[in-house]
């Protein structure tokens, strides 16, 4: 902590936004330990001994006096009052502390890649540098939020087509003078006057703006053409400037969007296979069992299907890896232009995949089969200087959550079953599973490749 504190310090002394001072102490008793420094354009002192002795850092501020043992100088300065001090104090624990605070979001877990809960984490880390202003963020759309998150949330239909809401455009900002403007959601967590910081005590509503928050790019999309993810909405307990409050809640928004985008890629790189651009067996592994409870709390089926291509061997031994690379990568990217957004493909072996189709009834999962089988996967190589067309098949197992049981590991052995069913019968099919062991078998149609 002490490292990252120095690291900070040096950086604003550079910068020129610290300005090393001599602090005259009692009279006759020479010059306070120190070393200290004043923050530019302000009467903030900020004490700097905790990081123990550094003459060359003491220079480093500008501090031309001599070091602290000697006499004060004439134009040593009277230190502020002790409630300044502690205002100083105060304000870089806190920059500390959320400094710290944003090395444990989360970033491993798979989990941590959904919105609400990469948002949610974000929040928290701005609460200990924002502590005199309440913030929520409203999410645009479906996404699921957990009751717990209480300063995250979404509006139904009808609240969004009343008041302000209803008529404002997408990326404008609104300044709110009157608490009963603000959102349901909101006067309901806290009441006016709002409750915030943790210790209890109420705090008296004066204004409040909304400002628009960005969706983060991922990977492949266009960065210079933003979607609206949601409003961001900034309390403030003191009477602010219009134009003040409005500044610091587009500087939070570009924030969140920001540190929302990096914990995108850092997931991006973790969980996504490099090759074929699926996700990668670790996210599957920890992935479907949230999907498998996820389908439980709402009632839904689920499907799970295992896809293996068909004589994948033999392709590289006849054209090469490159070549099997290419065809690998070609299936990836038809299934994804297959399947919904909301489905995910994961590569979970050489040439194996694993489908997760949520809020998939049977019936729905059949269809989806019959179309898969009917697609045409074929990709172009080249090979002893010519290019060639290099065709493949699937074999796939399904299982449906509830009928086909909840445990996710009893779900993948039958869905693995289906797979090797359809393997045996000679391939390009698919079979699902059903308790009395008659388990469907759907082939392509005979109009297709």
């Amino acid at each position: 902590m002490r490292l990252a504190a120095k690291v900070v310090i040096e950086e604003l002394a550079r910068r020129g936004d610290l300005v090393g001072v001599s602090v005259g102490g009692p009279t006759g008793m020479g010059e306070s330990e120190g070393p200290f420094c004043l923050v530019k354009g302000t009467r903030r002192l900020l004490d700097l001994s905790f990081l123990g002795p550094d003459s060359s850092l003491f220079q480093r501020l500008g501090k031309s006096s001599a070091p602290a043992s000697a006499k004060p100088s004439s134009t040593a300065v009277t230190a502020p009052t002790s409630d300044h001090s502690a205002l100083s104090v105060q304000a870089f624990t806190g920059m500390l502390g959320a400094m710290e605070h944003a090395q444990d979001l989360e970033i491993g877990d798979p989990r941590s890649g959904e919105k609400a809960l990469i948002i949610d984490g974000i929040l928290k880390l701005l609460a200990r540098f924002t502590p005199q202003f309440p913030l929520f963020i409203m999410l645009i759309g479906s996404e699921g939020v957990p009751p717990e998150q209480k300063h995250l949330f979404e509006i139904g239909p009808e609240e969004a087509g009343a008041g302000w809401l209803g008529v404002r455009s997408a990326g404008h900002s609104v300044w709110i003078p009157d608490p009963a403007e603000l959102p349901g959601h909101i006067k309901r967590l806290d009441g006016i006057p709002l409750e915030f910081g943790g210790d209890g005590h109420t705090v008296p509503f004066r204004c409040a703006v909304a400002v628009p928050l960005w969706e983060a790019p991922s990977n492949g999309e266009d960065p210079s053409a933003p979607v609206e993810a949601g409003l961001l909405f900034l309390v403030a307990r003191d009477s602010i400037g219009r134009d003040q409050l409005l500044e610091l809640a587009e500087r939070l928004s570009r924030f969140v969007t920001r540190r929302w985008q990096h914990q995108l890629e850092v997931n991006h790189r973790i969980h996504v296979d490099g090759l074929t651009g699926a996700y990668n067996r670790a996210f599957f592994d920890v992935q479907f069992p949230l999907e498998l409870e996820r389908a439980r709390r709402s009632e839904v089926p689920l499907t799970l299907v295992i896809a293996d291509l068909d004589k994948f061997k033999r392709i590289n031994d006849t054209y090469g890896h490159q070549a099997g690379d290419a065809v690998l990568r070609m299936v990836a990217r038809r299934l994804h232009e297959e399947l919904r957004r909301i489905d995910l493909i994961c590569r979970i072996g050489g040439e194996e995949f694993a489908l997760i189709l949520p809020d998939t009834s049977p019936e729905a999962a059949q269809d989806v089969m019959g179309r898969l089988l009917d697609s045409r996967f074929v990709t172009k190589v080249k090979y002893d200087s010519e290019s060639i067309e290099i065709p493949v098949t699937f074999s796939f197992g399904a299982v449906t959550f509830p009928a086909g049981g909840a445990d996710p590991l009893e779900l993948f052995r039958k869905a693995d079953e289906a797979l090797y069913l359809s393997k045996e019968l000679g391939r390009n099919r698919c079979h699902f599973w059903n308790s009395d062991g008659d388990h469907l078998q759907i082939l392509p149609s005979p109009s297709g490749d």
